[in-house]
């Protein structure tokens, strides 16, 4: 079995990040890495006590409630997110890329736990945000 710390150093190997901090716990059970550089280039190495700035936290804090949901075996990965939020049970898809919002078709296929935990729901917004009220959110 791959170790915590053999996973992060494998994603630091390859480039996608230049450190990580990672905690794994089971019970009674634990187990924490640090690898990499705080930063690109000759940063401080990763300290088990690093801070970091985490945008969208309840996205990570409901990742894990959801998981937990899914080892326990309350849920699975494929199932659909539909069965607790109808409102996504039908979900439609802009018709092109260049379409007007309102120009929607229903989706290929109903959205799972597992879209909404790698955040691949379809749910998004243009790189420069263009949709009314999100520019204001980015503007300092």
């Amino acid at each position: 079995m791959t170790t915590l710390q053999d996973l992060l150093e494998a994603h630091v190997d390859a480039g996608t990040l230049p450190g990580a901090v990672g905690l794994v716990a089971r019970g009674d059970q634990v187990e924490v890495a640090a690898v990499g550089a705080q930063d690109v280039g000759d940063g401080a190495p990763m300290a088990r006590d690093s801070i970091f700035r985490v945008a969208s936290l309840t996205k990570s804090v409901t990742a894990a409630a959801l998981l937990i949901l899914v080892e326990e075996g309350r849920t699975a990965l494929d199932d659909l997110i539909g069965t607790w939020l109808p409102e996504l049970g039908k979900p439609v898809v802009v018709r092109t890329t260049v379409s007007p919002v309102d120009d929607v078709v229903p989706a290929d296929r109903p959205i799972t736990v597992f879209d909404v935990l790698a955040s691949q729901a379809g749910y998004g917004f243009p790189s420069d945000f263009t949709l009314p009220g999100v520019q204001e959110l980015f503007t300092v």
